[in-house]
C-alpha cells in the first residue's frame, strides 16, 4: 500500500487485511525453563483473527474481548507524530525511551500501570508509530477463540496478527513471500523466512511492553506454528505432525507470580531434592521433543504408535514431576485420574495451580472414548475444548 507523506489518503481504495494466529500450550518445561532447562511449546488451534481496514478519518482499535473500543482522529495522531519526532522512514525501529514515555503521558498511563486495557492500547499505539512509515486513517478489529489471561498464549498470538497486518500495509510484508500454511494432519512449514522472523520480532516488542521480561516463547510459538524448542533464552522452530488434544479450563484462577516464588523458595530449602526434579524435567522435555520429531518423520504406524506411546508415558511422568515442585492443584489432579480412567494421558499446562491441562488424543484414540472423557469432565464441571496442536502459524486470509 502506497501511503502519502502528510499520512492523506493516496486516492486509492480502502485495503482490507485479515489474519490469525494460534494460541499455545507448554508441552514440557513448565517452571523448569526459569532454571536454564528445555521447554517444548506447541501452537494450539485455539485462533486469534484480525482484520485491519484502510480508509476514513481516523485510528480505531475495538478488542471487544478485552473491553476495548477506542478511536482517535487522523490529525490528533498526525499531532502525535509530530510531537514524537517519528521520521518518514521505511526501516521501522521501536521507539525510543524517551518517546515511550510521551506515549504513556498521551495515554494518560501510570508507569507502574498494569491495567490489560491501557497495556494493550500503549502497544497498539507503540506499534502503529514505530512501523509506519506514515500516519494513515485505519480500523482494527480482533475477535479471539482464546481466553485471556489464562497462560494460552492470547496476548501473543494478537501480537503476531497486529504486527503482520501493520508490517503488511507499510510496504514491508508480502504474504506471497511467507511459508504456506500447511494442510492438516501434514508437517507445518517452518522455513527460515526473513519475513517470519521481522514479524516474530515486532511481536516480541508488543509483550515486552504487555508482560516487561517475557521469554520469547509465546511470540516465536503464535508466529511460527508447530513447535518451539526454548532454552537459554534461545527459540527453535520444531516441525511437527498436527496431534489432536482435548484443552480443559479447571476454572480454578491462579497466580503465576506466586507459582514461579513458591517453586523458587523450595529450590532454596531443598536444593539437593528439587535439582534431580528439574534435571528430569529437562531430561522428559527433550525426550519429548525427540518424540515429536519422530512423529513428524514416521513411515508407518509402528512407529507412530511407538512415538504416541512414548508420548503418552512422558505425560504422566511430567505431570507427576510437576505434583512434587509443589505446582499442581487438586483439581488439576482429578482430572488426570478422570482421564486415565479412560486410558488417556494428561496434565497441567502452564503456571499450574489451577489454570488449564490437556489430554493428549492419539491418531487411533477410539471417538467413543473421546465422548465418555469428554462428558464425564463436563459433568464435574470442567470445561473441554477439542481441538489440535501443531496447528499453523501466522496466516494471511485472502482475500486481502
Amino acid at each position: 500500500m502506497n501511503m502519502s507523506t502528510n499520512g492523506e489518503d493516496s486516492g486509492e481504495m480502502s485495503q482490507v487485511v485479515k489474519v490469525s494466529a494460534p494460541g499455545k500450550v507448554i508441552l514440557h518445561g513448565e517452571h523448569s525453563v526459569v532454571y536454564g532447562k528445555r521447554a517444548v511449546a506447541l501452537s494450539l488451534d485455539l485462533r486469534t483473527h484480525l482484520t485491519l481496514t484502510t480508509g476514513g478519518n481516523c485510528i480505531s482499535l475495538d478488542l471487544r474481548d478485552i473491553g476495548i473500543n477506542e478511536s482517535w482522529t487522523l490529525e490528533t495522531i498526525q499531532n502525535l507524530w509530530s510531537q514524537l519526532g517519528c521520521k518518514h522512514e521505511s526501516d521501522a525501529t521501536p521507539l525510543s525511551e524517551e518517546q515511550a514515555s510521551h506515549l504513556r503521558h498521551f495515554l494518560s498511563i501510570e508507569e507502574e500501570v498494569t491495567s490489560p486495557q491501557r497495556l494493550a492500547l500503549l502497544s497498539f499505539l507503540h506499534l502503529y508509530l514505530a512501523i509506519l512509515p506514515c500516519p494513515v486513517a485505519l480500523s482494527i478489529s480482533v475477535r479471539s477463540q482464546l481466553p485471556t489471561g489464562a497462560g494460552l498464549g492470547s496476548s501473543a498470538a494478537y501480537a503476531v496478527c497486529l504486527s503482520a497486518a501493520l508490517l503488511h500495509i507499510s510496504g514491508s510484508l508480502n504474504p506471497c513471500q511467507l511459508p504456506s500454511p500447511s494442510a492438516e494432519g501434514k508437517v507445518t512449514n517452518i522455513t527460515s523466512c526473513s519475513h517470519l522472523k521481522n514479524v516474530c520480532h515486532w511481536a516480541f516488542v508488543s509483550e515486552q511492553i504487555v508482560h516487561g521480561t517475557p521469554s520469547g516463547i509465546d511470540n516465536s510459538i503464535c508466529t511460527y506454528g508447530g513447535a518451539v524448542s526454548f532454552k537459554y533464552g534461545e527459540s527453535s522452530p520444531v516441525q511437527v505432525p498436527s496431534l489432536q488434544i482435548l484443552l480443559v479450563s479447571t476454572g480454578v484462577p491462579r497466580s503465576t507470580k506466586a507459582l514461579v516464588t513458591g517453586v523458587r523458595k523450595r529450590r532454596e530449602r531443598l536444593t539437593q531434592v528439587m535439582e534431580p526434579i528439574l534435571e528430569a524435567l529437562d531430561a522428559v522435555a527433550d525426550h519429548g521433543l525427540q518424540m515429536l520429531q519422530q512423529l513428524a518423520s514416521a513411515t508407518n504406524d509402528s512407529e507412530r504408535e511407538s512415538a504416541y506411546n512414548t508420548l503418552d508415558e512422558l505425560v504422566d511422568v511430567n505431570h507427576a514431576l510437576l505434583c512434587a515442585l509443589g505446582v499442581s492443584h487438586p483439581s488439576l489432579d482429578r482430572l488426570v485420574i478422570m482421564a486415565r480412567s479412560h486410558g488417556l494421558h494428561a496434565k497441567l499446562t502452564g503456571a499450574g495451580g489451577g489454570g488449564f491441562a490437556f489430554v493428549v488424543l492419539g491418531c487411533t484414540t477410539p471417538k467413543a472414548t473421546v465422548t465418555a472423557c469428554r462428558k464425564e469432565l463436563e459433568g464435574a464441571g470442567y470445561q473441554v475444548w477439542q481441538t489440535s496442536v501443531g496447528a499453523p502459524g501466522l496466516t494471511f486470509h485472502y482475500p486481502q
